[in-house]
């Protein structure tokens, strides 16, 4: 029997966007055929799901090289100690030493692991094509991962405000605290006293970038709306109060949840995104409850960001950091 035999590959589209993938069986290469049936739902829908209970690392691994190479988390304490692209994000209440330890009240409920609305690395010129995150140990409760759809939020965007942002840039700057004036954020998220020491992303060296606020899908042609709230600053060149505005309304129409989708995870699920496209987030769980997951990151480089300062080299290395 051959190791790539033809898979029946069936894309289910689900919500406003996003699609399950069936058929495709992981625990051996796939065939040329369903790599590229795959990819093109990827394109097409912005997040694909698949779901299995026996999915595993290596399952992972390999639906992660179907989209491209990978890239090692520069936070090595959490990559496996045998495949350093494999990281493991995992909150358990009853860890003495946990590697985030900042905590936070959200709609009246304290939670670990909450992650606003954002695109991973928007604080770095150069951007991750996307990620695998596959979910080994869902919460009890709550727990979710909410994803949305920047081109479908262009397209909603009335034909004034498209030609008015159409040529813009935003500055984003790398910023730990989820409670200091984040775009498209809740208003009533407050920082818990923190019980253990360490984590908050201390020590990374990370000057203004700047990022188009409007950029095409590569393989399509379609406007993106290129915000991301969490580290956005401002509008380079805008008044103050007219970007403040500005981002605001964008970003409150980007993350409607009327237009979001938000998974529900069941143990091994994995999910894919396109990081130049979707913006995501991450629910939370009590402080009670355990949850763990694996992740995979998805190599690129969309060549449109920059430093704010011209002589940095966008080029340059820099210690990465998964957001």
């Amino acid at each position: 029997m051959s190791t790539t035999q033809m898979d029946r590959i069936e894309v289910r589209p689900f919500g406003p966007f996003g699609a399950e993938i069936a058929g495709a069986d992981l625990s051996r290469p796939l065939s040329s055929e369903a790599e590229q049936t795959i990819r093109a739902a990827w394109v097409e829908h912005g997040i694909l799901l698949f779901r299995g209970g026996d999915n595993d690392d290596d399952a992972q691994m390999r639906l992660s090289r179907v989209f491209g190479e990978m890239e090692a988390s520069a936070t090595a304490d959490m990559n496996d100690p045998t495949n350093r692209f494999m990281m493991t994000l995992a909150y358990d209440p009853d860890d003495t030493a946990p590697k985030f330890a900042q905590h936070y009240n959200v709609d009246g409920t304290d939670r670990a692991g909450w992650l606003g609305w954002h695109w991973d690395q928007a604080f770095m010129p150069t951007i991750v094509r996307g990620a695998v995150l596959r979910m080994t140990h869902p919460a009890r409760t709550m727990g979710r991962t909410g994803f949305a759809d920047a081109i479908s939020a262009w397209q909603r965007l009335s034909p004034a405000m498209q030609a008015r942002i159409a040529n813009l840039e935003v500055v984003y700057l790398f910023n730990p605290d989820f409670a200091s004036g984040q775009f498209g954020f809740p208003s009533d998220i407050r920082p818990l006293p923190r019980v253990h020491q360490g984590g908050g992303g201390s020590g990374f060296d990370f000057p203004p970038v700047v990022h188009p606020l409007v950029i095409e899908q590569v393989e399509t042609g379609r406007k993106v709306l290129k915000l991301s709230p969490m580290h956005a600053r401002y509008i380079l060149g805008m008044d103050r109060a007219e970007s403040d505005a500005l981002l605001a309304e964008l970003a409150g129409m980007l993350c409607d949840p009327e237009h979001a989708h938000f998974h529900e995870w069941q143990p091994n699920d994995m999910m894919v995104w396109d990081n130049w496209r979707m913006v995501h987030m991450a629910e939370g769980v009590p402080l009670d409850c355990r949850r763990s997951a694996r992740r995979t990151t998805i190599a690129g480089d969309y060549e449109v960001g920059r430093y704010l300062d011209p002589a940095l080299d966008r080029d340059r290395q820099v210690k990465r950091l998964v957001d």
